[in-house]
């Protein structure tokens, strides 16, 4: 019953709108009340229609598609999408819903945005035919290009379905995008076989392919029809024709040369064309006994001739130039080549410079140099430079001994024997101080015993022990052999003469040197052993006076302690220190002086062997910290490493030492005019009184001393050296003005400060 009475609604209204029509202008509906009702419809779904861009217009999706294909047949076939929404005024996306309907068939069909009908398709082959008759050829690119289509399309949709149709010609088996048509086919052999014959001479491929206006890849498809006079050297890029006649020639010409010369010029068959100069000739020549070198290739006559001449040399004890024997253009190292192999079993001959010598001819070179080598190996061990090298190659000896675990007393002391023996004069009276440096770690006991100490990674050789040390020079024996080499026309050859011969004179040279420096090995034992035994009693007498020291100062309160111990070994400690490195540098040949400074003794440790160098830098390590049981440790190292010992206390002396050292405090202080240096004195004179100990310190540490003595003195004593205390105290940090009145003061009071001593040592 709804739909009756909506049914009943539309047919009044419909009424209502035909009557509107029908009646005057003052009775019809407006432009609005129309779209309004059209759009009431359309939301009803009882009416379907599409609104044009303006909205003036309506039409229906039957409409639309009428005029979409009437649109397609009057452009031709091919009309965009976009164009065809603008043509209509009706929106794109009203189009593109329609285009399925129209693209159903096989008729019409869209590409990249275009609808192409089958017509269009068909018009596009003909043209293409027309074209490709006209050039002979086309790429499916040139057509993409022209047409403004897909590859694909072109391809596969038009060429390939109309081929032998309506395009009538022959697709490319290589490239299936070209197509030709027979005729060109024809044309294009006949063009490449006349460029083919009329070569001469070796062409690259690219320049026939030029000339005659092709493609590359069509060149290469159509040669092997061609049946040409010629070879190619490739496929590649940079690929060469070869015409049969130039091969020919080049072949009658190389038979030709070798045939007259009995050698064959790499240069100059690659100058022929000939890429492969050492392939082409075992080709042309494989019958033939050749020796092939870097620059060419010779026959087996060339060899057999220079092999009499060597023959001849020999016999008549003199020399031969071979490069008269051999072909002009042979290099220098094609005439070394060749002579070697005919000189390798022989021990005869010897080769300079294309120059053979025989070695009887050397040999008296040598000779006449023999009073040079005398002299410069005498002169190397005077200087002591041969006792260096000497000592050198020993440890590298001892290093490489070292992975095999050889541990022998024996060659120890023959070490230390050998090194002793290149004291500050190593080269006797004479000689003058030499510098060695070892490489490999000795560890020595405090009872002279040596013991091998293999080191984490291995001992290291210098590269020094790798080179022989040199007696006499080159320049020497150039000076005496070249008169006779000049008399016979071999002055270039001087030079080379005189290092060939120089290794043999200085192993001659060495060994003179070995016998006379073996002549002065025990003087100079004797006089190291002196050097040692001295400064064992030197570090002796300093260490047992920092242990005298180190009882006095232990009389103080532990926390001053260190104070007093830190300037005993700046003092005392560094002294030993320096003992220890005169020493170990007189053992190892390095420069010393007497009196060292901090910066000197840090160098000499830098320069030191190993079996030195550790301890002594642990040794240096303890100096600036307050700990002497570290440093007599280090001490203990130290002694072990130089092979001394330390000697046993005796109290009696100690006694005694402490005696003198008390009496010449008292004598330095009756014999002091100064009063900070008196009041020094004076402190340190009543401590040894007091308590019969010895005490090392500085004048910071004098009120320190002062405090201590105030229960081991008289109270008035304890005043009044407290009173010249104050008075140097004020004295030093006073003005200009004041220091000349306590100045006065001080020196009024120094006799009684001196008597006070006295006192006290009579008192006690």
């Amino acid at each position: 019953m709804a739909k009756t009475a909506d049914w009943d609604e539309i047919k009044r209204l419909a009424a209502d709108f035909q009557k509107a029509q029908l009646s005057s202008t003052v009775q019809r509906l407006s432009e609005r009340n129309c779209v309004e009702i059209v759009t009431k419809l359309i939301e009803l779904k009882l009416i379907d229609v599409i609104f044009t861009n303006d909205g003036k217009e309506y039409l229906t999706s039957q409409q639309l598609i009428k005029e979409i294909k009437d649109e397609l047949f009057v452009h031709g076939g091919r009309i965009n999408v976009v164009d065809l929404a603008k043509e209509l005024n009706v929106d794109l996306n009203q189009i593109n819903i329609s285009v399925p309907e129209i693209t159903r068939g096989k008729d019409v069909q869209l590409v990249s945005g275009y609808l192409i009908s089958h017509d269009y398709l068909e018009k596009i082959a003909r043209e293409i035919n027309e074209k490709l008759q006209l050039q002979g050829q086309l790429s499916v690119g040139e057509l993409t290009l022209q047409y403004d289509l897909p590859a694909e399309l072109l391809q596969h949709n038009i060429l390939e379905r109309y081929l032998g149709k309506i395009v009538i010609g022959k697709q490319d088996v290589s490239d299936p995008r070209i197509f030709y048509t027979e005729d060109y086919i024809s044309t294009t052999k006949a063009k490449i076989r006349g460029a083919l014959m009329g070569l001469l001479k070796p062409t690259p491929v690219a320049v026939i392919v030029n000339h005659c206006n092709l493609s590359d890849r069509l060149f290469w498809s159509l040669f092997d029809q061609l049946n040409a006079p010629g070879v190619l050297t490739g496929r590649q890029a940079g690929a060469l024709y070869v015409p049969s006649c130039y091969t020919k020639t080049q072949n009658d010409w190389v038979l030709s040369f070798y045939k007259q010369n009995n050698y064959l010029e790499y240069d100059a068959l690659s100058r022929l064309g000939i890429s492969d100069p050492k392939g082409f000739i075992k080709r042309i020549l494989a019958n033939e006994e050749l020796v092939f070198l870097s620059s060419c290739a010779i026959g087996i006559q060339i060899k057999q001739n220079l092999e009499t001449a060597l023959e001849e040399c020999i016999a008549s004890k003199s020399y031969l130039d071979v490069v008269s024997l051999l072909p002009s253009i042979l290099s220098d190292t094609d005439i070394e080549n060749i002579l070697d192999s005919l000189l390798k079993n022989s021990k005869s001959t010897v080769l300079f410079d294309n120059t053979v010598f025989s070695s009887h001819y050397l040999e008296q070179l040598k000779q006449s140099c023999m009073p040079v080598t005398q002299k410069k190996a005498e002169a190397t061990v005077k200087s002591g430079k041969y006792q260096q090298y000497y000592l050198e190659q020993q440890m590298s000896k001892a290093d490489s001994t070292q992975y095999g675990h050889v541990d022998h007393k024996a060659e120890r002391k023959e070490e230390r024997r050998r090194k002793a023996a290149t004291g500050k004069g190593g080269g006797g009276a004479q000689g003058r101080e030499t510098k060695t440096k070892a490489v490999k770690k000795h560890t020595r006991s405090s009872k002279h015993a040596a013991q091998d100490s293999d080191s984490d990674d291995g001992a290291t050789v210098t590269k020094k022990n790798n080179t022989a040390l040199e007696i006499i020079t080159v320049e020497d024996i150039e000076k005496v052999i070249k008169d006779t080499l000049e008399n016979e026309g071999l002055d270039d050859l001087v030079t080379q003469v005189a290092e060939y011969l120089h290794s043999g004179l200085n192993l001659t040279g060495l060994s003179i040197a070995k016998e006379m420096a073996e002549k002065l090995l025990q003087d100079a034992s004797q006089n190291r052993k002196q050097t040692h035994s001295s400064a064992q009693d030197k570090i002796n007498i300093l260490v047992n006076d920092i242990k005298l020291y180190e009882k006095g100062l232990k009389s103080f309160a532990f926390d001053q302690q260190p104070q007093f111990v830190k300037y005993l070994l700046k003092t005392f400690g560094a002294d030993t220190l320096s003992e220890f490195c005169k020493y170990a540098a007189s053992q190892s040949n390095l420069p010393v002086n007497d009196n060292l400074t901090v910066e000197q003794r840090n160098k000499i440790i830098k320069d030191l062997p190993e079996e030195y160098m550790k301890p002594l830098q642990s040794l240096n390590a303890t100096l600036p910290e307050p700990n002497l049981d570290a440093f007599y440790q280090a001490v203990d190292a130290c002694l072990s490493a130089c092979e001394m010992i330390l000697k046993k206390a005796d109290k009696k002396k100690d006694k005694t030492l402490i005696q003198i050292h008390r009496e010449n405090l008292i004598s330095e202080l009756e014999s002091c005019e100064e009063p900070a240096l008196s009041l020094h004195l004076a402190a340190l004179a009543i401590f040894t009184i007091c308590t019969q100990n010895m005490l090392h310190a500085s004048g910071r540490q004098v009120p320190v001393i002062i405090a201590y003595l105030k229960t081991l003195m008289k109270e008035e004593d304890y005043e009044h050296i407290q009173l010249y205390h104050d008075l140097v105290s004020k004295f030093l940090t006073c003005s200009e003005e004041e220091k000349q009145d306590y100045q006065d003061k001080l020196m009024t009071e120094l006799p009684l400060i001196k008597k006070l001593v006295a006192d006290v040592k009579k008192n006690k």
